[in-house]
């Protein structure tokens, strides 16, 4: 077998691989997916807005770019199945994309190992079929590795402003892929590289601020470091790195010793080589565009307060790389061994078997409410995914000081059911002080005053309580 059709093979077997996964997650588990999908609908009547909303309000939480590429499938259907299959056929391209840009930086063997490690890992295949923006996102952000390696200076300006339109977190690949230009002195390219996403940046900026009068992902930001900014800092530093880390050993692991120290020192020690391998990178090429770029993507995960497993997946590919450079002559056997442990332990026991997120958790309170006489508006924390799952419009869940002002906004507004889950999981739990957190906690205590809110419906095995306002 001649090497190019071992590779072939190889991309190839990942790709199936990850297809057979799909779809991973129920379609609305994330809220994005549903917000993603809603906002593909509105682009394809001409707006660019939340429909499941009372009176149409701007879609500033997302960027456009992925619901616009979404959005000629809103032109033959509304059924999320055609949204999963799109999105699960992107994923079984990552394995090509990745070898475009990985053939160049180290020898086949290796490259061909980090591809299966990304394609076996559990937060990998978990997302096969799901509409989120990480897949599309990490197969712009590889190729804009590709031609900023290649000081290919409109390809990076075009796929930057891909990128950005995508997520924001493109804001931490940026500087990574200009300063190739930069440090050279090549002003011209530089401001290739740079103009497009730049303009595109401002303007969807421009447009947030004049919809809302804020910029939602901005906003987000006080909320974590809204008082002692420096210690707050160093505390979510530390809550990420060991929450991070052990999310990344615990791929490695039986998923019983996937949260434990175990899980958490396995994830140290290859972060502590990955590190190993930045250095060495940057000290033969300080402008090295993937050490930059996977050093400007973990000081942002570092410092946002909000943990997701999904975060981790366009930096993968990143860290097993680096994590080879770091080992140096050993990395083909413990590249090895890494895999065998990820297979064993994690894709092996899923294959052809309902996945944990095969269905939603709240199946009979969102029964429930699909039961209930139109019309009806509903709020909670994850409204968008919750109202969508139920067939209702819904509106954001609100904050007040006292029961009494909330029960009399929502009232105003015409809400009539309230849904409270104990077990809501809302990327904040591994911080307790956040500020949002603390205000979500507060809004369901609201929610347990007798003089203005009644429980109708509970599901104790779902831990759900729907309460209506009096």
């Amino acid at each position: 077998m001649t090497i190019a059709s071992r590779s072939t093979l190889v991309l190839v077997t990942c790709g199936l691989l990850l297809l057979t996964f799909a779809p991973a997650q129920y379609f609305g588990r994330q809220q994005d997916d549903v917000l993603y999908f809603v906002g593909a609908n509105a682009l394809a009547r001409g707006q660019y807005c939340l429909l499941t909303t009372p009176g149409c309000p701007a879609l500033t939480v997302i960027n456009p770019g992925w619901p616009l590429l979404l959005a000629p499938i809103a032109f033959f259907t509304e059924r999320p199945g055609a949204y999963q299959i799109f999105s699960a056929l992107l994923l079984a391209l990552s394995p090509f994309v990745l070898w475009l840009w990985l053939k160049r930086r180290t020898d086949e063997t290796s490259a061909l190992l980090i591809i299966a490690l990304f394609a076996s890992n559990p937060l990998v295949f978990s997302q096969s079929g799901v509409v989120m923006s990480e897949i599309p996102f990490l197969l712009v952000q590889y190729l804009l590795l590709v031609a900023a390696e290649n000081r290919a200076a409109w390809g990076v300006g075009l796929l930057s402003f891909a990128l950005l339109s995508m997520r924001t977190a493109g804001l931490a690949v940026l500087p990574a892929v200009a300063w190739p230009f930069i440090s050279r002195k090549k002003w011209r390219d530089a401001s290739r590289a740079l103009v497009l996403p730049f303009v595109f940046f401002v303007v969807w900026l421009a447009w947030c601020y004049r919809a809302t009068g804020s910029v939602a992902k901005f906003d987000l930001l006080p909320g974590t470091y809204a008082q002692h900014f420096a210690t707050k800092l160093l505390e979510i530093a530390v809550i990420n790195l060991r929450w991070y880390t052990t999310t990344w050993g615990g791929c490695f692991l039986p998923p019983a010793w996937a949260g434990s120290m175990w899980a958490f020192l396995l994830g140290i020690g290859m972060a502590a080589f990955s590190i190993r391998g930045l250095f060495l990178v940057l000290r033969r090429r300080p402008e090295d565009p993937a050490a930059l770029s996977l050093l400007g993507t973990g000081l942002l995960l570092t410092a946002w307060g909000w943990q997701y497993e999904r975060y981790l997946l366009p930096l993968l590919p990143l860290l097993f790389w680096s994590v080879a450079q770091g080992l140096g002559q050993w990395k083909k056997p413990a590249l090895v061994a890494l895999l065998l442990l990820q297979i064993a332990c994690q894709m092996a026991p899923r294959l052809g078997r309902p996945g944990p997120w095969d269905k939603p958790e709240l199946s009979a309170t969102y029964a429930w409410l699909s039961a209930r006489p139109r019309p009806a508006l509903l709020t909670s924390v994850e409204y968008v995914r919750d109202g969508y799952l139920s067939g209702l419009p819904s509106v954001p869940f609100p904050d007040f000081e006292s029961p009494a002002q909330m029960a009399g906004a929502l009232k105003s507004r015409g809400v009539r059911y309230v849904l409270s889950v104990q077990s809501l999981d809302y990327g904040l739990e591994a911080d307790p002080t956040s500020l949002i957190r603390r205000s979500v906690d507060r809004a369901q205590r609201h929610l347990l005053d007798a003089r203005f809110f009644r429980p109708i419906h509970s599901e104790p095995t779902e831990k759900s309580v729907i309460y209506e306002p009096l």
